[in-house]
């Protein structure tokens, strides 16, 4: 078992407060931490004797861009030897291991073409080289921002941000109301349940209203509104169902290895195995445009303008309409869940996404097969965060129940 610490000390004495890590293979894990004082993003490693090895401020071996983009702007993300986020004058700058920016950069070139039709916005692609992407921003706030203030107090966990993250504005976004990033902009009443509406319109239309996206289709990439002129054909890889199955699988596999929830093997496997029967067992709706990462924080809303922004479209397939569908029903429970949705704010976001779904002509089975692989994948995921460690046990525990009752029926 490697243990993930709550806090660091580095060599300075200052304090890191440890938010999130990852899986390595060889027991090996990365972490993101913040520094308490100032807020300084820094990342690491804890290798499998449990020796915590903390880089310099943005310095990594596999990032060579990352010195010279942090040294311009402000790091938000550092994921060690994966990817680093910078955001300065141009927009959002991410910085990727060799190889991987130019699928980067067109599969937002490629979302931003299919997504204009549908009202939508998607970052524009500013600047792309052999390591780095970057990315204008988007006008608006996250909902998840704006759903933080439907509790009394603001927040949820005391200093829990960005789902145990140091809270920033994610690649893309601009809060663009006339606020500073992170502060919210409940209204109650009004902005909260109009983005919510936006979304459940338009997002139907990016999905399905693509006549040329179907599984393994080749679509036309191009500047927003521009003609056939410059365009380049991209193929949009397919997620089925058993690549769903292998993704939640390799999440509980981890979670075993790393003994990351105080959960018998045995039962992780059983729930593992029930959610994928319910995934392969039912018959696939046809394949839409997909996202594959959809959650609050990839929304944004502008209250000036009533547009819906997409950011993070990194992994852009095609894909069953359930799979993007339950990953934001989910998290909008999840976030009910850690206190930062109100159950009234929650009910709200959870009926935009049951009327999209209906839109799409989604079945509950679909959704409900989709729902519980995500469940199972959140639980494992966030206990390799400090902060949620506790509440990501007691999710596995109620979704073992809610698998023991649709197993019985």
């Amino acid at each position: 078992m490697t243990t993930i610490p709550a806090t660091l000390t580095d060599r300075a004495g200052r304090q890191l407060n440890v938010h999130r890590a990852w899986p390595r293979d060889g027991g090996r894990l990365t972490f993101e931490a913040t520094d308490a004082d100032c807020g300084r993003v820094r990342a690491g490693t804890i290798g499998a004797d449990g020796v915590v090895r903390l880089s310099p401020f943005a310095e990594d071996p596999v990032l060579s861009g990352l010195p010279g983009a942090a040294a311009l702007g402000q790091l938000l993300v550092h994921r060690y030897k994966r990817r680093a986020v910078v955001r300065d004058d141009a927009g959002f700058t991410k910085l990727l291991a060799p190889g991987k920016a130019e699928g980067v950069a067109v599969a937002h070139r490629l979302m931003r073409t299919l997504a204009y039709p549908s009202g939508m916005v998607v970052p524009d692609v500013v600047v792309q080289d052999h390591d780095s992407v970057t990315l204008t921003a988007v006008h608006g706030t996250s909902l998840h921002e704006l759903g933080r203030g439907s509790t009394a107090d603001g927040h949820a966990d005391g200093a829990a941000t960005e789902d145990g993250d140091a809270r920033w504005n994610g690649p893309g976004q601009d809060s663009g109301t006339g606020r500073p990033a992170g502060t919210g902009t409940w209204d109650g009443a009004g902005t909260w349940q109009n983005a919510w509406h936006q979304w459940a319109q338009r997002w139907p239309r990016l999905a399905v209203a693509q006549e040329r996206v179907e599984r393994g289709n080749v679509v036309e990439q191009g500047s927003v509104g521009q003609g056939s002129a410059g365009q380049s054909r991209v193929a949009l890889p397919a997620h089925t169902a058993r690549d769903e199955c292998r993704t939640m699988a390799r999440w509980v596999n981890q979670a075993q290895e790393f003994e990351a929830l105080p959960v018998e093997p045995a039962r992780l496997q059983r729930a593992s195995a029930q959610v994928a029967r319910l995934l392969i067992s039912g018959a696939p709706q046809q394949a839409v445009l997909s996202h594959r990462d959809l959650h609050d924080k990839q929304l944004l809303f502008n209250p000036d303008s009533g547009s819906i922004g997409l950011i993070d479209c990194d992994t852009v397939a095609v894909a069953e309409p359930a799979l993007d569908l339950a990953n934001l029903l989910v998290h909008v429970d999840f976030r009910r869940a850690q206190g930062v949705y109100s159950a009234v704010a929650a009910q709200t976001a959870e009926q935009s996404v049951l009327t999209a779904a209906a839109a799409m002509g989604v079945s509950d089975a679909r959704l409900q097969a989709y729902a519980v692989s995500t469940r199972l994948r959140l639980a494992c995921l966030y206990a390799f965060r400090p902060q949620h460690q506790a509440l990501a046990h007691r999710w596995f525990e109620d979704l073992e129940t809610d698998l023991g009752g649709t197993a019985a029926a």
